[in-house]
Order: C-alpha cells, then structure tokens, then sequence
C-alpha cells in the first residue's frame, strides 16, 4: 500500500510537470491525477494528446503499477498459504503431543468456572486436555498459557476420543449446562468405565442425576460460594492461609497419594514408614479405604494398601512421597 501511494504521487507529479505546458492542451492537477488513476488501474482509454515523453513516462507508470500489483498478489497469498501451513502443522503436532498422553486428565469447558481448573492443572504442571466449542476463547486462552487442547464440543463421542479419554486418568466438566454436564458424565463413564469424574452443578436438583450418570464429585458452585462467605466470616485465619496457598505462585498445595499394592510402606506403621525423615513432610491425614479420614493420625497407625496420604507438598516433594507410595500421578 505505501508502495502504491508513493508510485501514485509520483505519477500525479510526473504527469502534471511533463504535460503541463503541453501546447495541444495545458493539463491541469485533476488531469494528471485522472490520467494517474486510469494507467494504474491499466484502464487507459484515453491519452489527452500525450507528448512523447509523457508516454514514455506513461509506460513506466504501467510497469511499476503491474509490478506492484504482482507482488502484493504473491505477499498476500504467501501469506494466507504460510498461515494455513501453520496452522496444520501446529494442530498435527498437537495431536501427536496428545495421542503420547497416558493417566492424564482433561477439562471440559474453559469458560468462567473451567479455566480456574485449567489454571491449576498448568500451576501443578500436571498431563491434561481441554476440551472447548469456541475458539475464540482458545485462542485468547492460548495469548498468555500454554496448554494441549481439542476445539469441539465435549458431549460427542468423538471429541472425547480425541482427548484420549481412554487412556485418562481424571474428567472434569465444567459446562454451563447440566444437561449437557450430564451428557458428558454419561459418555464420559461409557467410554472409560474407570475414569475419575468431577461434574460442576448449576442446580441443586441436578446433584443426584449427574452422581447417578457416575460422576464422582459434584461441585454447587452457589453452594461453594456460600460456604466461603460464611467461612471468610467465622474462619478468617483459615481461609486467609487457603487462599495464599491456592494463589501463590508456588506450587505448594495439599496433595494426595495413594499407598499401592506390593510397594514396602504396606503393612508398617506410620512411624516405622519414617515419611517425614524420607521426604521431609508432614501427614496432615489419612482417608482409610473405607472412606474414612484419619486426621493427625499417630504414629502407631497401620499403613495398608488402599490408604491415602494427605500431605502439604510442592511437586517435588509429592513426586518423592509417590515414588515411596508407588501411585504414578
């Protein structure tokens, strides 16, 4: 466009120099910027009794305006084909980098409530998908984070699959709708049978059907919010220090894991385990296999497999305890 702008005035110019004292006829700025149009625009039917060296300069006109003209074709193609290439190439990449996924999650629904889940699993630098209809919103994600992700819409089976929700470890659906929470649960629990789900919930009578379609947690986002003002309230302290944890930008959080079968802390006790002394934590508690919480539990507390550990922990630190409780996260 600068390009053409200056080839413009140059024309304008040029015309109106050369033939400005033509004796057949005295051109005037308007008969310059006219013949300038219709030459650049290869239009040209008419000369105006053109002098010879306006002609000449006539003909250097309709090259560099063809010249110009063949240039920004091929910029701007090459630019819409480079984008395109970019574009597949990015996406097949993707795909590689999520088919090579195993015991991960996936998130489906980025919008208000989702992308807090997104922003956690990224913090806690843990293997997961997002699964989100609009690419606007991925793409405004994808400005500041970086994150594997399918664009479709996560009630059909298919986009599921191209998730690896077969190969998944954990689902979270954070839909506006319960209906279609419901749906996801439903398809979710099909296609992998032992697959962890958290559902969020709009309605409170919609806690029982996504539990029943076999989603594990239901999340009442007005019941949570009314939970926390009541607590900011009556438990200040211990929201302050919960909130500190959860916005830090430290990946110290309270963390899990889960004592597995045939590793060696099976049937010792919490004591002989030795866990503060072997990775320098603290268990807050312990969720029995029966669904019990054990907290501060004492040192006499038999360890069995099944048992889950609840300790405050950075990711390093986790990855230790796992490595002594065998659970691969």
């Amino acid at each position: 466009m600068i390009s053409l702008v200056i080839l413009f005035a140059i024309g304008v110019i040029g015309y109106w120099m050369i033939e400005g004292d033509n004796p057949h006829h005295k051109w005037t700025v308007f008969d310059a910027i006219f013949m300038t149009v219709i030459t650049l625009t290869t239009v040209g039917y008419s000369d105006d009794n053109m002098s010879k060296v306006g002609r000449a300069f006539t003909v250097f006109l309709l090259i560099g305006g063809l010249g110009i003209f063949v240039y920004s074709i091929g910029v701007a193609t090459a630019f819409i084909i480079e984008g395109q290439f970019r574009e597949v190439f990015r996406r097949r990449k993707m795909e590689k980098s999520i088919n090579k996924l195993s015991n991960h999650y996936i998130v489906c629904g980025i919008g208000d409530t989702g992308v807090h889940a997104l922003e956690e699993m990224i913090q806690m630098d843990m293997d997961f998908v997002a699964i989100e209809a609009e690419q606007e919103r991925i793409d405004h994600l994808l400005e500041t984070k970086d994150f594997l992700y399918v664009q479709g819409d996560a009630t059909e089976d298919e986009v599921l699959i191209r998730a690896g929700i077969e190969r998944a470890r954990g689902l979270i659906t954070s839909l506006s709708r319960d209906q279609d929470n419901l749906f996801v649960v439903l398809s979710a629990k099909q296609l992998n049978p032992e697959l962890k789900i958290a559902s969020k919930a709009v309605e409170a009578n919609s806690l029982s059907k996504l539990k029943q379609a076999g989603a594990d947690e239901v999340v009442l986002a007005d019941h949570i919010g009314g939970m926390r003002l009541a607590s900011t309230v009556t438990r200040p302290i211990v929201v302050n220090f919960l909130d500190i944890m959860l916005r830090s930008q430290e990946t110290t959080r309270f963390a899990e894991s889960v004592i597995q079968s045939g590793t060696p802390l099976v049937g010792l006790t919490l004591g002989e385990a030795r866990i503060p002394d072997r990775t320098n934590l603290m268990v807050v508690a312990v969720h029995k296999r029966d669904g019990d919480f054990i907290y501060n539990p004492s040192g006499g507390l038999r360890l069995e497999a099944g048992d889950g550990l609840i300790v405050i922990a950075d990711n390093e630190q986790q990855q230790n305890l796992n490595k002594l409780t065998g659970d691969a996260l």
